[in-house]
């Protein structure tokens, strides 16, 4: 998980390097950059034509009377596991035979209606109740970090280097986190004492950053311009801000996938954990968004929110921690 959430952040790596290399030669925004970036998801939106129907996920095979075996559908990465060559050894054929029954297993036949209702009855599990507030806060907090803050204290070229430090952060946290939460070999062997870990953190990485946004939201107050470019000395204290949220992200989001998969064994109910966490996710998003503008909540107020939002949710989740079963 945490390799696809590096990859996954690379678009944004991208798209900071544009805005960068843009307004570090123009100072305002323009029709061919919104074309530019506008073109980009385009591009997207086309490419997901291209991917596989769960259909053809499904891997049959035949096995000869030499015991060789052969792959009669396309090969996928879900099946690849899975097609290694038969050495005749009994034990790995039927090792063989228990992933492909796992991966029908995954591949649900109801319809969308059916899937969505299971998402929402998901919900009124105590795991899921407990981690809402911190799956929200996973998506209320970028609003303030990138554009409340973002904005008001770089310049329009330094918010575009900034965003290439944020999601740097993103991938480097990514992969650590990644490695030590699924490193069975580690002096810390129990998932919950890596998870133990990973929370406490998480606070002390998030908490720094959101600290210092406080330092820099008091000063604002006493400042006329509060705006830094990337050639002043003073950028580096926002910008450090920057580095540690992007980390401290890439660190709880890995951590929530991570931790829905150690909770759900069966596939289906794993699916739509995550689309739980993806639905109020997107809802702590979409507030964090509404709130903004500063007559409806002040700077302040924004991060006064997203923090006590972090709080409680990452209150919340220590009670939620892996157990030796999965439900």
């Amino acid at each position: 998980m945490s390799i696809f959430w590096a990859i996954f952040q690379c678009s944004s790596l991208v798209g900071g390097s544009i805005s960068f290399i843009y307004y570090n030669k123009k100072p305002e925004g323009s029709t061919s950059l919104y074309i530019l970036f506008l073109g980009f998801i385009i591009i997207g939106a086309i490419f997901t034509q291209f991917l596989l129907p769960p259909s053809m996920l499904q891997s049959n095979y035949k096995v000869n009377e030499e015991h060789d075996l052969e792959m009669k559908s396309e090969q996928t990465p879900l099946s690849a596991d899975s097609i290694a060559q038969y050495d005749g050894d009994e034990s790995q054929m039927n090792e063989k035979n228990a992933n492909v029954a796992a991966i029908k297993e995954d591949l649900s036949t109801k319809s969308w209606f059916e899937e969505a209702k299971g998402t929402l009855q998901i919900f009124l599990t105590r795991e899921m109740m407990y981690l809402s507030p911190l799956f929200m806060y996973t998506g209320f907090n970028q609003p303030y970090q990138q554009a409340t803050f973002g904005n008001r204290f770089f310049t329009k070229r330094t918010i575009g280097a900034e965003l290439i430090i944020f999601h740097l952060m993103e991938i480097l946290g990514a992969i650590v986190v990644g490695r030590f939460l699924d490193n069975e070999k580690s002096q810390y062997d129990s998932q919950r004492k890596r998870a133990i870990i990973c929370l406490v953190s998480f606070v002390l990485i998030n908490g720094a950053g959101n600290a210092i946004a406080f330092f820099q939201e008091v000063s604002a107050k006493h400042s006329i311009s509060i705006a830094n470019d990337i050639s002043e000395m003073r950028a580096i204290i926002p910008s450090t801000a920057f580095a540690l949220w992007g980390f401290a992200d890439a660190q709880i989001q890995v951590y929530c996938y991570w931790l829905i998969g150690s909770f759900y064994s069966s596939g289906h109910d794993h699916s739509r954990a995550v689309g739980w966490y993806k639905c109020v996710q997107s809802l702590g998003t979409a507030i964090g968004f509404f709130l903004i503008p500063t007559q409806r909540l002040s700077e302040v107020a924004q991060l006064s929110v997203s923090s006590l939002l972090f709080l409680l949710g990452t209150a919340l989740s220590f009670t939620r921690l892996p157990s030796t079963t999965v439900l």
